[in-house]
């Protein structure tokens, strides 16, 4: 079970793609904070369980999350519990990153790169730079050497500034990158050129710091790496919406997952409340309404060589940029297989160097198989989509 706690709608930025909506001032009462706990830990299961702290900005309600923290250790019992967090970092400390390493909460930062990048989609809410507070929340994580990932959504605004962003967040320290495509944005072809162009650059940093001997993760490589190692996505690799993971609105009302939380007026996507639990009628509906197939059922899917690797299994993703849970996008399907054929260019290259680092991070075991050859179908013009948008 996998259970994410929404503890404010309220943010201190006014980033232009967030997907929360609105921000106001309503933050999660501490017997609803106990009550989604309780529900996420009742289902008897002593496996691993995932506890994700959200926003908003979580950050502004820290005694809230410390608590919950705490809490979710206290009940936890003998389960593999996971915390993470997803900040601004702007109301970090030296402190405050103390506790929550020895509470061990994982730290998603968000910091869309570079100055430029940065500014270019994550102001204030009174529309001034955040860049100096971010930066400086930034270097504290760095300082404090716990690991940490940040996370850089990639816009038309600031794609142009990819490849740079990524070396220098890497140049600072950051061991863990995750870009995170903004696919309801409206791109066009010379977006997509400077995308590709920004991959094929991060692609380089990698190499060339896996070649000095340091491991660094960038997730849209890693991801189509591993998916190739083992042949393919594995069933818990792809999106399970509404079936083993919740999110909790600040009111108590539950959703399948924490980008359909919104500003918590979509009665459509609720599937409970944290006092009478999860709704199964709600989530069979759900599930029966939008998403008849787990992937994508785009009529050109059907002869892609990476449909065993294609992330057109993620709802949101797809709902994000076509408004329909069960059809990807063209800018989906671009990034797939783009990302699929360097991700495979990069293996290929390190793989032949013997590299120590990269075999290290993918092989931690030591069995290093031979490479699959990569998919013919992932190399396709670099000017062209393979798929435009279906409405």
């Amino acid at each position: 079970m996998d259970v994410t706690l929404v503890l404010t709608h309220d943010c201190n930025l006014g980033c232009g793609y967030c997907y929360a909506g609105r921000k106001f001032r309503k933050s999660m009462p501490r017997d609803i904070m106990v009550k989604s706990l309780d529900l996420a830990f009742s289902d008897g299961d002593d496996g691993k369980i995932q506890v994700s702290f959200f926003g908003g900005e979580p950050t502004l309600e820290w005694d809230l999350l410390i608590e919950a923290a705490e809490y979710a250790r206290k009940i936890a019992g003998n389960r593999h519990l996971v915390q993470c967090v997803t900040t601004n970092g702007t109301l970090l400390t030296k402190e405050r990153i103390l506790r929550l390493a020895e509470l061990d909460i994982y730290v998603g930062f968000s910091i869309d790169g570079n100055q430029r990048a940065h500014e270019a989609n994550r102001p204030s809410m009174n529309g001034q730079s955040t860049w100096t507070a971010v930066s400086k929340g930034l270097d504290m994580m760095i300082e404090a050497g716990r690991p940490f990932e940040t996370i850089s959504v990639v816009t038309p605004a600031s794609v142009r500034e990819l490849g740079a962003s990524v070396g220098e967040l890497f140049a600072r320290g950051v061991p863990r990158i995750a870009l995170n495509p903004c696919y309801e944005s409206v791109w066009s072809d010379e977006d997509l050129a400077l995308w590709e162009h920004g991959l094929i650059e991060a692609a380089g940093i990698v190499a060339s710091h896996m070649r000095e001997g340091r491991i660094v993760s960038l997730n849209v490589f890693d991801a189509k790496i591993i998916a190739r190692i083992k042949g393919g996505l594995d069933e818990g690799d792809k999106c399970d919406l509404g079936s083993g993971f919740i999110a909790v609105a600040p009111s108590g009302n539950l959703y399948p997952c924490e980008r359909l939380v919104g500003e918590d007026t979509d009665e459509r996507a609720r599937i409970g409340h944290v006092s009478t639990g999860v709704e199964r009628p709600r989530v069979s509906n759900f599930r029966a309404e939008n998403l008849p197939e787990w992937h994508a059922q785009n009529e050109e899917c059907g002869n892609c060589a990476e449909q065993i690797r294609c992330s057109n299994h993620c709802a949101c993703a797809n709902r994000a940029e076509t408004g329909n849970y069960g059809t990807a996008g063209g800018v989906q399907c671009w990034h797939e297989q783009t990302t699929a054929r360097i991700a495979d260019e990069l293996a290929d290259t390190l793989f032949a160097e013997d590299n120590k680092a990269f075999k290290r991070w993918f092989f931690p075991n030591g069995q290093v198989p031979v490479p699959s050859t990569p998919n013919p179908n992932t190399r396709i013009p670099r000017d062209k989509r393979a798929l435009r948008v279906l409405k």
